[in-house]
């Protein structure tokens, strides 16, 4: 007898039957990867990825009683997929998801958004959110475009209407995408099974005894685990003799699951790290792509030790490659730019990748911002320009850390207003309710040595003023007139 989830549950839940799962996953290899499914459910693509042979699921579940049932099979790394971020998950394969209906788009592009280079996204869709005609429907032209250029759909029919758990007519497809890989400097290489050594206290970023305490401390805290874990076993053993059931001894994961060894020394690791970069401020030198990069490392090579030598040598790395992942970001932010709009750059198409075109003055981004609590507006993917202003501090010579004292909006939401032009570091913005974002370079040196330095990376033909088109021209000579209305009212 089937279950009735419809009163128990939302109604976008519908489990996914294991015929289903099959075949969503028949060109898909599941074995031996590390699995995100950001909407899990009851755990049926869980416990089917498991059954052919996957290393481990990871998994987000809104439902508090679903997700205690989830943690029992998996590692829950959060309860809203859509607040997942990438440096959490950076170390996995794939991602496999039936997600709801009512917020796929959302999910779909979150999960483009996120997910590391490399990894392959199957997921489940409503048929029609793949039709054409939908010129003002950004987001499903969104979608399309990332079907079109970076993977393919299959159409399944109604393959939810004989469910035994929970049906419905609505006609399924599935999207396969694959994000490309991104050079990026691999950290494997500089890391030995070398002890600690001292002589890398030379580098002077932070007094030395700041990083052998925190060395110490983990490798303490590690020793002590076998000891605490065996006493829990007795303890638990004791207590289980007399039915005493309330109370449980053992190390606890956020979610009140029990972790093993392995996953107790892999969590220290990262945290052990971010403390480590916090004290040494290494934020300003890194993107969150390379942030990311770090977490997958310490995900995959958890058993590298966590010596003195290596947090210096980690350190020494990224500082003395923090142009070239700088120029990486300058380099991401321009393909970013140019695939949202036609009239973002120069050339007037999009995805276009020549080497006669700029980014434009001027440019508009989606889904960046949205209504905060106070009405105001509440910018949501700040992180793609936190990461444009370090590469572009990098690229004018700027402090970081003393350009972001002196513009104090980037720390100030819901004091923002919709339709109001606001100076944001390098840029003048405008937010509008339906989540876009225009932006505009305040610095026309700055707005120049961006595309400039693009064009060097990759092998262009460097821009010049005679790239500009007619629109650019009236920009500048926009924004001049503004700025001389502005010193005269100031005089």
């Amino acid at each position: 007898m089937s279950t009735n989830y419809q009163n128990i549950f939302n109604r976008d839940f519908y489990p996914t039957p294991e015929k289903v799962i099959i075949d969503m996953l028949k060109v898909s290899d599941v074995k031996d990867k590390i699995i995100l499914e950001p909407s899990a459910g009851t755990g049926n693509i869980v416990d089917y990825c498991l059954k052919m042979g996957a290393k481990e699921v990871l998994t987000c579940e809104i439902n508090d009683d679903l997700r205690t049932v989830l943690a029992e099979k998996s590692q829950v790394v959060g309860a809203d997929f859509l607040k997942l971020k990438a440096e959490e998950i950076s170390h996995i394969d794939m991602i496999v998801m039936n997600p709801p209906f009512s917020t796929i788009r959302k999910h779909i592009l979150h999960a483009w958004e996120i997910a590391p280079g490399g990894c392959e996204i199957v997921s489940l869709a409503n048929s029609n959110i793949l039709e054409y005609g939908y010129y003002d429907d950004k987001d499903k032209q969104r979608i399309n475009e990332l079907v079109e250029n970076y993977g393919g759909s299959e159409y399944l029919g109604k393959v939810f209407a004989d469910s035994d758990e929970r049906q419905t007519n609505v006609c399924v497809s599935v999207l396969r995408l694959y994000k490309p890989k991104t050079d990026e400097i691999e950290f494997e290489d500089y890391f030995t099974e070398e002890a600690d050594d001292p002589e890398y206290a030379a580098y002077g970023l932070m007094p030395y005894n700041f990083v052998r305490d925190c060395v110490n401390r983990y490798v303490e805290a590690v020793r002590q685990f076998d000891s605490v874990m065996e006493a829990s076993k007795t303890i638990n053993g004791l207590l289980d003799g007399i039915g005493a059931k309330s109370v449980q001894f053992g190390a606890k994961g956020h979610n009140a699951e029990s972790i093993t060894r392995e996953r107790f020394k892999k969590q220290v690791q990262k945290d052990a790290w971010r403390w480590i970069f916090r004290k040494f401020n290494i934020e300003k030198f890194i993107t969150s792509k390379v942030m990311a990069n770090i977490n997958s490392f310490v995900e995959l090579q958890q058993n590298i030790p966590f010596t003195m030598k290596n947090i210096y040598k980690m350190v020494e790395i990224i500082i003395m490659n923090r142009d070239n992942f700088f120029q990486q970001a300058l380099c991401d932010a321009f393909d970013k730019i140019c695939s949202f709009s036609s009239e973002n750059s120069t050339a007037g198409e999009k995805w276009k990748t020549n080497s006669n075109y700029m980014v434009n003055k001027k440019f508009i981004i989606p889904y960046m911002c949205r209504i905060g609590w106070r009405g105001g507006v509440r910018i949501d993917n700040n992180e793609g320009l936190y990461d444009i202003t370090k590469a572009l501090c990098n690229l004018m010579g700027y402090n970081y850390d003393e350009f972001m004292k002196n513009n104090y909006f980037y720390n100030i939401e819901n004091q923002l207003w919709f339709g109001q032009w606001y100076n944001w570091g390098f840029f003048r913005i405008k937010c509008f309710k339906k989540g876009t974002m225009h932006l505009e370079f305040l610095d026309e040196e700055v707005w120049y040595k961006f595309n400039q330095t693009v064009a060097k990376v990759r092998g262009w033909s460097l821009p010049t003023m005679s790239n500009t088109t007619k629109k650019e021209k009236r920009y500048r000579k926009s924004a001049k007139n503004q700025s001389q209305q502005s010193l005269a009212l100031a005089s």
